[in-house]
This record gives C-alpha cells, structure tokens and sequence, in this order.
C-alpha cells in the first residue's frame, strides 16, 4: 500500500532500533543478510556477529544476534582511538580495539569458529582478533602473522594451522571440529591443523583489532564473529551472503 511503512525481520527491527540505524541502505542490508543467515539455517550457529556498520562507535558497538547495551550480550566496548568509517572501524594501534566480552572458556574447543573481514591489504605482523599473546594457547587470529611464515592464521585451542595466504583482505574464519582446527579464506578451505583441538583456554576475553600483548594487524574490520564451527560448505556460503552485505552496503 502506498505510504504504508517497510517490514523488517523482527531480529534486525531490534538491531535497528537499539543501534539508531536510520539509513534506508544500511537497514535493507542488513536485514537482507539477517534473512540470507536464517533461510540458510546459519543464523544459529552464531553467538555474536558484529556488523560494523554506521560509522560510529554508538552504531558499530552491538551484536546483532542480542543488540542489548550489556556485557553479557556481547556488546562491544571500544578502547582508544578507533576509527569509525562507513567501511567499518580500523584498529591503527595495540591500544585500539573492541572488548566483545565474550571468554574463550565459553566455547566448545570441537565446535567453535571466529572470523574477522579485513578490508586492508598489508604486510604488518600483527593480531586482528583473538585473547592474548603472552598466554598458551593464545587463542588469535592473524591474516599476517611469523615473517617467517608470512599470512598463516594463528594459535586457535592449541594449535597454529600454519598455511599461508596471499592477500589480507577478505574473511578470515578458524573453525574448529571433532579432528582439526580449519582456516578459511572467502569460504574457501586453505588447510587445517594435523591433530585436533584441545579443550585449553586463556579464561580471558576475545578482542577485535588486536589480542593482548599484540602486536595489531591494523587491517580495517568490515565484520567479525564468534560462533559454532561451519564446514566447508557452510562456510563458502556464508562468506557469499557476508560478500554481499559488503556489495550492498557499498563497501
């Protein structure tokens, strides 16, 4: 009916509403990618999925799955001078980065994954998401990382799956199952770990730009996530419909 106001999934409603999200662009992408997730029946396999979107920290701070201001909806808490863009929040130094309040310890060491799309194509060694740096098992993320093994994804419960990787742009996923730890890039399987994960934690909290102790990678964050393992296909088919939240929010 014309004048009539536009329906949106009931979950990116709550987003919008607690996020201030205005933008009629923004709002259909995100609630298009909202409806992609549930229709491929990925939406569950998530705790936390940071958008990054609006520009600001009071827009890029809430976690769509459960967009309530509280640490225990893993409300993201920014730390030092983050810059805020329409495409996305980039961590220039080790004192800058997001709190997701999400522990480790949280998750299941055969069932878990964390991804992080970098919009940066770099070559500094440094974390884009993960606990820490100083403490076994690390539990981080790297899109470059050991100069003598340039581009491996690092330390995910108890093992590094030491594959390189060509660019650091693009979504990085560690997904870890019953035999191994899996390193994806743009939902593409790049290599896994030769034994599986171990049930070890750092009881700290995951960190977005960079992991305690650093270095930071200083790669631009256009999403990032903490969930349950995907396989293979589950993967390739969340980076398309995670592709096209980026193409539809012009970045």
């Amino acid at each position: 009916m014309e004048g009539s106001e536009k329906s949106f999934d009931k979950d990116a409603e709550q987003f919008f509403s607690n996020s201030g999200i205005n933008d009629l662009t923004q709002k259909d992408a995100i609630n298009d990618f909202v409806l992609e997730l549930k229709d491929n029946s990925l939406w569950g396999k998530f705790y936390a999925i940071y958008p990054m979107v609006g520009g600001t920290a009071a827009t890029t701070k809430w976690n769509l799955k459960d967009p309530r201001d509280l640490d225990s909806a893993y409300r993201l808490t920014f730390s030092g001078q983050p810059v805020f863009a329409a495409t996305g929040v980039l961590f220039p130094t080790l004192s800058d980065y997001a709190d997701t309040h999400f522990t480790d310890s949280t998750l299941n060491y055969k069932n878990s994954a964390i991804s992080y799309y970098s919009r940066t194509e770099n070559t500094i060694v440094g974390y884009d998401m993960g606990c820490t740096n100083v403490t076994w098992p690390y539990n981080q993320l790297t899109a470059y990382s050991d100069v003598s093994q340039p581009g491996f994804l690092s330390a995910w419960l108890g093992y590094i799956p030491n594959i390189s990787t060509l660019t650091t742009t693009g979504l990085f996923m560690l997904s870890s199952s019953n035999v191994n730890i899996t390193l994806y890039r743009n939902g593409v399987n790049l290599g896994s770990s030769e034994e599986e994960p171990k049930p070890i934690f750092t009881g700290l909290t995951i960190l977005i730009g960079t992991s305690r102790g650093g270095p930071s990678g200083q790669r631009e964050c256009a999403l990032a996530t903490i969930g349950e393992s995907l396989t293979d296909a589950q993967s390739l088919k969340f980076y398309q419909i995670v592709q096209k939240l980026q193409d539809n929010l012009g970045r």
